[in-house]
Parts: C-alpha cells; structure tokens; sequence
C-alpha cells in the first residue's frame, strides 16, 4: 500500500493527465454495474464531514474521497483507493490538488462539447484554488484571447492576475466589477462560495456557455434559480447529485418550476448518446458537484506514476482481511 502526500502528489501531477482521466471516466458505460456513486454527510461539534464512496468497475476501482472542515482550522481531503476485483487497499492520497484540477478538468470536458471553437472573451469570477484549476484546465480546451477575472477583494484579483498569467496564451484583465467581467462575455466560469445569485438574467447573451462549480451543498447559489429556464441546456456532471446538492439548482427545481428531465448527464454528450452545442446562439450551463469516481481515478493514474517513479511511502497491508467462510 501507498501513501501520497501532499508534496508527491505535486511532483507527480499535471493538468493534461488530469484531463485525460476525466474523459477516460466519462467515457466509461455509467449504471449499477459500470459506475456506482454515493454521499454521505455528517456534521459534528467542530465542523462536518462528508464521504464520497464510489466504483469504476471498468478500471478496477472501488474507493472514496473524505473531506472535513474543523472550524478554525481549515479543510482536509484524503482519497483512499481499493482494487474493486478483490478489494485491497491500494493506496492513500492527499486529495486536495486533486479536487482542484479535476474540477477544472470536468469543466473543460464540457466546455470542449458545448462552447464554440474560438472563444475572444472569457470570464472567471472567483480566485481561489478551485478557480485556478478551472482557467489551467480552460486553457487546455478553449484558450481564450481576453480572460476577465473578478473577485470582490482587489489584492485577490491582482494576485491570480500575477500567478495564473503563465498558464494562459492570452491576457488576464483585472475586472473592478462584475458587470465589467461579464459584459459580453463568450464563456463565464463561476467558482465562488456565494450564497446569493452572482450569475442574473441581464448577464445571459445568445450563444454564451457558463461553467458553475462554486455551489456543492445546498446554502450556496451562483446562477439565480430563477434562470435555468433561461438556458437551452443544461449539463451536469450527475444531473441526480447537482438537482439535489447544488444550492441553486435544487431552488431551481422546488421553487422555480425547472423540470428535472430537462438536466443532461455530462457522461451522455461524451458517449455521443445526446449532441454537444447545436447552435451557435445556443445558451448553455453547465453545473458540477464532483464525485468519488473522478477522484478516484485521478488518484489511481497518481499512484501508477508513483509506483514507476518509486515515490510516495510503501506500508505492509493495513486493512486485514475476514476470509468468508465456506458455504458464505
């Protein structure tokens, strides 16, 4: 068994092989016996926590990524990885570089499906590490000429201007507001911790597509529920987990009346069993929650590369095993 912290999973990681597993998962045959998906949350005296157990049985995985808040602390993500054929413990890995470039990493398989080829203006409203994995990710797949950034703190919008200007063949524009960032923008990604609508219904223009990732529990909303309706698709990672999860999405459905058929699986546009974008003036969203199966295989890709490099701390087997009892 091996353990990655966070400084091999660094050495070891880029954005190019993050994305290659995430297309690698989505092309994946999904149902009971292809992809399993679960979430469980607990809150408790000092913060919460929340597991996400999953399988891929056509990469022999079987798993879940654990993440907890301490107040006054901060958070912590650990992915732990089983062979689903027998189910030994594989390894343990520091999942927090990897929340951030596989969300990114979602999003760009998305974009690449529903956002026109040749994208002028961009627009990113967050800064923070998942922020940065979306434009690293972006860039992969839509590289835009002008990418407009807002955040609501000046010193955190010049600062990603400054760090993230290497990832990214075009310019990055400090926004001083929001409207100035959004204002004609082909192609909007949301990556905030907002708990009001940052994304309204004067900001839409025919043919824009907008990445929401911020809102993963249900007292966060950035896309004004009111217009979903608004949007000619509507694409999600799991449409299930989003409806239910995702603050906006979920008063969507209760309080604005979107239809949860209208949802689309992101795995259905990748299969070609749904079209990506049909029409230049098409609006289209697309809103993810994460799951355990992206972590997974992400961590498992790490900890073959770890296993040739021979990085990483090699441990004897630390979950023993009950051997079922004949006849059982």
């Amino acid at each position: 068994m091996r353990i990655l912290d966070a400084a091999d999973v660094d050495q070891l990681i880029d954005d190019e092989m993050v994305l290659d597993a995430i297309r690698r998962l989505f092309s994946l045959p999904t149902g009971p016996e292809g992809i399993g998906l679960g979430r469980i949350d607990l809150t408790h005296p000092k913060g919460w926590l929340r597991s996400l157990p999953a399988f891929v049985a056509g990469e022999d995985l079987l798993g879940f990524k654990v993440l907890h808040r301490t107040s006054g602390v901060g958070m912590r993500y650990t992915i732990y990885v089983h062979r689903l054929s027998t189910g030994e413990l594989i390894g343990v890995v520091d999942a927090l570089e990897i929340t951030n470039l596989r969300t990114g990493a979602v999003s760009a398989l998305a974009t690449d499906l529903l956002t026109p080829r040749n994208v002028g203006v961009a627009a990113i409203v967050g800064t923070g590490p998942v922020a940065r994995g979306q434009l690293r990710a972006l860039e992969l797949v839509r590289p835009a000429a002008e990418v407009r950034v807002f955040a609501r703190t000046p010193e955190n919008r010049r600062a990603f201007v400054e760090d993230m200007s290497r990832f990214v063949s075009g310019i990055l524009v400090d926004s001083p507001t929001l409207e100035d960032a959004l204002q004609g923008a082909e192609m909007i990604t949301l990556a905030t911790k907002a708990t009001a609508p940052v994304l309204l219904a004067e900001h839409l223009h025919p043919g824009v597509h907008v990445n929401s990732v911020g809102p993963a529990s249900r007292d966060r909303v950035e896309v004004d529920p009111g217009i979903f309706d608004s949007f000619d698709r509507v694409v999600c990672d799991s449409a299930s987990l989003v409806l239910d999860e995702a603050g906006d999405a979920y008063q969507a459905v209760s309080n604005h009346g979107f239809q949860p058929e209208h949802a689309e699986d992101l795995a259905s546009l990748v299969a070609g069993i749904t079209p990506g974008r049909k029409q230049p003036e098409e609006m289209t969203l697309f809103k993810s929650v994460g799951t355990g199966a992206q972590d997974l295989i992400v961590a498992a890709e790490l900890l073959e590369r770890a296993a040739a490099a021979d990085l990483g701390t090699v441990v004897g087997d630390v979950n023993s095993i009950k051997p079922i009892a004949p006849g059982g």
